[in-house]
């Protein structure tokens, strides 16, 4: 009854970017393993022959998932980056806090789909490990981007490399991340933005510290 309901009336849209959204979504919600192609197909709303004119199958439809959704988050970063003010440094700290706001607007503490998705690579075929490596890998070379700028103006400590700066962000958030679905809570990610920008990344002269506590 709901299938032919739903076939009635003005036809869904078929559009291969209508399609990665929906699969965002459940890959988001449910894992690569835990989302099915029947999941995929009912979501979406088309059969499993339009399905396949567009993707290869559900490894490949992941696949364009990240890029695309990957896209998107960087283009978007990118758009309300250049409208802040500021050194640096305050500027990706305003970013990721407003990062924290859209995660405190979820029901769910999801988090983000790439970090979400690595969690699975050991059951993943190598294509689809490759495709998730070579994500991580562009967001590498952006964060070491940032960290060039931050030690030039003086931002971040030097006696590391941005390259090495970029990998103890990305490290650090993803442990952060974890902690956040297992506990249902933003807490760890604001202890992380803490740890990073107040204690592990500024130079030595920067660094905040606690008080000793007298004996």
């Amino acid at each position: 009854m709901i299938g032919l309901i739903m076939s009635r009336g003005r036809p869904p849209s078929h559009s291969r970017e209508t399609l990665l959204e929906h699969g965002h979504t459940l890959f988001q919600q449910y894992g690569f393993h835990g989302t099915s192609l029947s999941m995929i197909l009912e979501a979406c709303q088309v059969s499993r022959g339009s399905f396949y004119n567009y993707f290869g199958g559900k490894e490949a439809y992941a696949i364009e998932v990240v890029e695309h959704y990957q896209a998107l988050e960087i283009d978007r970063w990118d758009a309300e980056f250049k409208l802040l003010t500021g050194s640096h440094a305050s500027k990706i700290q305003t970013m990721l806090h407003r990062l924290l706001d859209d995660f405190d607007q979820e029901h769910e503490r999801l988090g983000c789909l790439l970090a979400n998705l690595s969690g699975e690579m050991s059951l993943a075929s190598p294509a689809f490990r490759k495709a998730i490596r070579q994500a991580i890998q562009r967001v590498l070379i952006l964060i070491e981007e940032d960290m060039v700028t931050c030690q030039a103006e003086g931002s971040v400590r030097t006696d590391l490399s941005p390259r090495q700066l970029a990998a103890l962000i990305w490290d650090y958030w993803q442990g952060a991340l974890l902690r956040m679905r297992t506990e249902d809570s933003l807490t760890p990610l604001y202890q992380a933005i803490e740890m990073l920008w107040q204690h592990l990344l500024p130079p030595a002269q920067q660094i905040t510290t606690a008080p000793k506590s007298s004996t």
